[in-house]
């Protein structure tokens, strides 16, 4: 089975490759909607790492977590080093239940896929990248936020040459359909 890790910045496009790439025949896994299960299991570690003000009846308190998780670099990689191995397992999970379901690939999206080392569990990675004017008018509409939040999000995250030195490829986001003509090309390519 080939899997392709899909990873870029925040609003680049990563959603929309992993949608032609389902239309292909590809099983996508969304690490971002892998984090809400996982909390359970990262409750005792998140509470001892940043307080019990993080957990409001025996659950994550998001907000109060991503206000102190964020706080600073270190606070970030103290969250990423116990979240990161848990939702890396449940990916690989994922992947094997896609085998057994029949998929012959699978696409694993996440900004954080280079930080989780999810190489280990990728055939490939590729890297999809887009001008930062746009990326912040999809982020802003996609996620009704500031314009200031928005950019807030982009400066936690790696600069583009960081996601574009450790992939096996990359994909700038222009048009659709641009877009759809180099990713498959790309995955033609790949999957021989």
């Amino acid at each position: 089975m080939f899997v392709l890790g899909v990873t870029g910045p925040s609003g680049a496009g990563k959603g929309t490759v992993c949608e032609i790439l389902k239309e292909h025949g590809y099983y996508h896994i969304d690490t971002d909607r892998l984090v809400p299960g996982v909390y359970p299991q990262a409750l005792p570690e998140l509470i001892a790492a940043f307080g019990p003000q993080v957990a409001t009846d025996g659950n994550i308190n998001k907000k109060v977590l991503a206000k102190v998780a964020f706080a600073s670099p270190e606070a970030t990689n103290k969250l990423n080093s116990i979240l990161h191995p848990l939702i890396m397992k449940r990916v690989e999970e994922l992947i094997h239940q896609a085998e057994r379901e029949g998929f012959r690939a699978v696409a694993v999206d996440g900004a954080a896929l280079l930080e989780a080392h999810g190489e280990r569990v990728c055939d490939k990675i590729l890297c999809v990248i887009s001008p930062k004017r746009e990326r912040l008018r999809r982020v802003i509409q996609r996620d009704s936020i500031s314009e200031d939040l928005a950019l807030n999000r982009f400066e936690a995250q790696k600069p583009d040459e960081y996601y574009t030195a450790n992939s096996d490829a990359v994909i700038e986001n222009r048009t659709l359909e641009q877009l759809k003509r180099e990713l498959i090309i790309l995955i033609k390519e790949w999957e021989r």
